[in-house]
């Protein structure tokens, strides 16, 4: 056996050691959980048992199409060690995402406290109110213009403006409370869709009888909101969304009005009806539709919403919109591309889901 082979078999045995003696470690001090130390240990043992005797991996690299030879059995166990890896990078990253989830959660819990603490949670019986969630990230530019737009009463509902600060560290908040909005301040910055999300509990836990949501940096028009909730005060309807299509779309963002198009045929296509317009961030739910429907995507939430509503027999209706150009600050959306693979993988993670 040629002596790059051998270093090699007593790097691999030094290696196998130290993870042994980390697992043990870890377990112990009750560092590591008991999985994770059994599949460290596990992992250990294999390579000490490879590098001590290289042959015994033999018949299980023969079937795998690895003819006998140390050179072939190198790079056999290389491709079974590179398929592990991956398996035990995909487990962390689910990990990964469940405590992410369960920080969100915890950050989401303790906004809604204070918010209780702030403004209560108890409303008067037989009050009838639109709740306006409007989602906020270093929005003081464009966010008084938007409260000052969104009319006092619609359709016979005294409307309740509730802006979810998304970890804002600009005046946003101070703005929103100027104007006679509600604010739920979180610290931690999520991404629109939880921040949406927070809101739809917040305006359920307010006893609304609507509850519609706006973007805050003005491209959706507040006077509008008439025709949106309509549908849901004359049952006629459980979600509704503003269609930019169907309405008016100024100044479109190079490539995005055909990407609009190339995602409405999709999610027509999975939700079995017409939808032109799945993208919208301005819809209208009826209390019982936010109760049913689950919203699990923290940035690209709007794919979620139709599918996840026809799988549940929803009755979904879209109402012409304006889509208007932003008059003050920066877009927080992702380039275009990364926004297209980002909503194709919320839309079919639903779909499947």
């Amino acid at each position: 056996m040629s002596s790059p082979l051998i270093i090699l078999r007593i790097i691999g045995f030094a290696v196998a050691v130290v993870l042994l003696i980390l697992a043990a470690r870890g377990f112990r001090r009750r560092s590591l959980k008991r999985v994770d130390a059994f599949i460290m240990a596990g992992v250990a043992l294999a390579l000490g048992f490879v590098s001590l005797t290289p042959s015994s991996v033999d018949p299980l690299l023969r079937e795998l199409g690895f003819p006998p030879g140390d050179a072939r059995r190198v790079i056999g166990v290389l491709v079974l060690s590179n398929i592990l890896v991956l398996v035990l990078l995909l487990r962390a990253f689910a990990n990964t995402d469940r405590l992410e989830g369960q920080f969100g959660d915890f950050a989401d819990r303790i906004a809604a406290r204070k918010f209780a603490e702030e403004y209560g949670l108890e409303e008067r019986p037989g009050a009838r109110k639109l709740a306006v969630v409007i989602p906020a990230l270093n929005e003081e530019g464009s966010l008084p213009e938007v409260l000052t737009s969104i009319p006092e009463h619609v359709h016979g509902l005294a409307v309740e403006c509730i802006v979810v600060s998304d970890g804002s560290t600009d005046a946003t908040e101070d703005a929103a409370r100027l104007h006679n909005a509600l604010v739920v301040r979180r610290d931690l910055r999520r991404g629109q869709g939880a921040a949406v999300a927070l809101g739809y509990r917040i305006g359920l836990a307010r006893g609304a009888t609507v509850v519609a949501t706006l973007d805050a940096d003005g491209q959706y028009d507040p006077l509008e909101l008439p025709q949106l909730i309509e549908p849901i005060l004359d049952g006629e309807a459980d979600v509704v969304h503003g269609s930019r299509v169907l309405g008016r779309y100024e100044s479109p963002i190079r490539g995005r009005r055909h990407g609009v198009k190339v995602f409405a045929w999709v999610t027509s296509k999975l939700a079995g009806s017409t939808i032109t317009d799945p993208a919208s961030g301005f819809r209208a739910f009826s209390p019982a539709a936010l109760k049913a429907l689950e919203f699990r995507e923290n940035q690209f939430h709007a794919s979620e919403v139709t599918i996840a509503a026809t799988k549940l027999s929803l009755r979904v209706k879209e109402v012409p919109c304006t889509f208007r150009e932003r008059a003050v600050g920066a877009t927080k959306k992702p380039a275009f591309l990364r926004y297209g693979l980002g909503y194709t993988r919320s839309l079919l993670r639903t779909w499947l889901g």
